[in-house]
């Protein structure tokens, strides 16, 4: 008689062992692979970009200032780098193909101008100059959309950047006028068309840094050396001062 009734108990200990082994797993292996996932899941996407070189130049100080970025934690952001072509249409047409694919929470673009402080640009304009880019190429209107706004504003903290660049001892200002060459255009479809209604929705805008190498006096007389590094600490700066002002709103 205890054989059937070690039979019976044998059959019920199989049908209960599946159940205890999922619930095993359930609550040692998933919570450890919850908790190595959670914090990517809750980290929101910077994107920021650069220039690649033109004008004959090795280097273009915008590419130095963010190309080492990507990759790194500011708050709970995390920051993508993309270098943009300096070409007339495809600059823009990457932009928007990095928004849709990365869905970023704020955008900043980076682009080289003079040898001069770091210029935080508030004001895109709906203009093109005539000037060619580094396919040879001139635009193909002297507008970047018909019948939309001759001016848009960027939707970056400025203030807040600028007033950080300068107590980190770079030399820093604010600029209403982005030129009208590829900086200005990558700058006004951002504003206008960056690719996804949402990223309407997002901080952005544009930035303009010196060419590497560049010497530059600050507002007390010292002059210092836009070098790599430099660079680099500007572009660290305001993708933290922007990363500060996410967390600020949410």
């Amino acid at each position: 008689m205890s054989f059937p009734l070690r039979q019976v108990r044998i059959r019920q200990f199989k049908t209960v062992l599946p159940k205890a082994l999922l619930l095993a797993l359930a609550l040692v292996f998933l919570p450890a692979h919850a908790h190595a996932a959670a914090p990517a899941a809750r980290k929101k996407l910077i994107l920021v970009t650069g220039f690649e070189p033109f004008g004959g130049d090795a280097t273009n100080g915008s590419w130095e200032a963010v190309k080492d970025l990507s990759g790194r934690h500011f708050e709970n952001s995390v920051v993508v780098a993309a270098r943009l072509p300096v070409v007339w249409g495809k600059a823009a047409k990457k932009l928007r193909q990095l928004v849709r694919f990365y869905k970023p929470v704020a955008v900043i673009s980076f682009g080289q101008a003079g040898a001069g402080p770091v210029r935080l640009e508030t004001t895109a304009r709906n203009v093109r100059g005539a000037i060619p880019d580094n396919e040879g190429m001139l635009p193909q209107a002297g507008i970047v959309y018909v019948g939309s706004p001759q001016t848009l504003e960027t939707t970056l903290p400025a203030p807040g950047i600028m007033v950080r660049l300068l107590a980190a001892g770079i030399p820093a200002e604010q600029s209403q006028d982005a030129g009208n060459y590829l900086c200005n255009d990558t700058f006004y479809n951002l504003m206008f068309n960056p690719g996804l209604n949402s990223a309407k929705m997002a901080p952005r805008g544009f930035i303009h840094v010196p060419p590497l190498g560049s010497r530059v006096r600050t507002s007390g007389g010292k002059t210092v050396v836009f070098n790599r590094q430099l660079l680099q600490r500007a572009a660290e700066v305001i993708v933290n001062t922007v990363a500060e002002s996410i967390n600020q709103e949410n």
